[in-house]
């Protein structure tokens, strides 16, 4: 028997399956997005750096990653790696990367593409999952919060290169 496309996740024709290395390319675009969403203007943009860092995320294997396909295109991707806690032994799931684009794809792609990452981590077994994302992505951080996420962690930075500014000395404290 021949395989058969996989089934529409929603009506819009929006259809999740394996990624593969045919989708080298695509996905590397879309992490340079991300990059550029998280990181602005020190975002690492090169094509090159994805397309290793995605070849040997297929090679090696063992992490779970989907990509979202409408209309023959695509227009999303997951990835998700298991991780665990060298102390207590606690097995959680690391919310890699997602990516949704905008522009081709349809509303509900972001909400599909999360309703996946929670089934395969419920169906995992993992006690939970950590994600992370840039303060100034709103799109990302309201997804979170509608799926129930709370945040943890907040990571403070200062530039301390010569001439970036006068630092801790040049500011009253209290």
């Amino acid at each position: 028997m021949a395989d058969r496309p996989p089934a529409p996740a929603d009506p819009s024709g929006l259809v999740l399956r394996e990624f593969r290395l045919s989708d080298i390319e695509s996905v590397a675009g879309f992490e340079a997005a991300i990059a550029v969403k998280s990181f602005a203007d020190e975002a690492v943009t090169d094509p090159a750096h994805y397309r290793k860092k995605l070849t040997k995320l297929i090679k090696y294997g063992g992490d779970w990653t989907k990509v979202a396909e409408q209309g023959g295109r695509l227009v999303g991707w997951v990835w998700v790696a298991p991780r665990q806690n060298f102390i207590t032994g606690d097995t959680y799931a690391d919310f890699r990367s997602m990516y949704v684009d905008g522009e081709r794809a349809c509303p509900t792609a972001a909400i599909a593409l999360l309703r996946a990452v929670l089934d395969h981590c419920r169906e995992a077994g993992y006690t939970r999952i950590v994600g992370r994302t840039a303060s100034s992505n709103d799109a990302m951080r309201a997804l979170y919060r509608l799926a129930g996420f709370e945040e943890k962690h907040i990571v403070y930075e200062m530039d301390i290169a010569p001439g970036s500014g006068p630092g801790i000395s040049g500011r009253a404290l209290g």
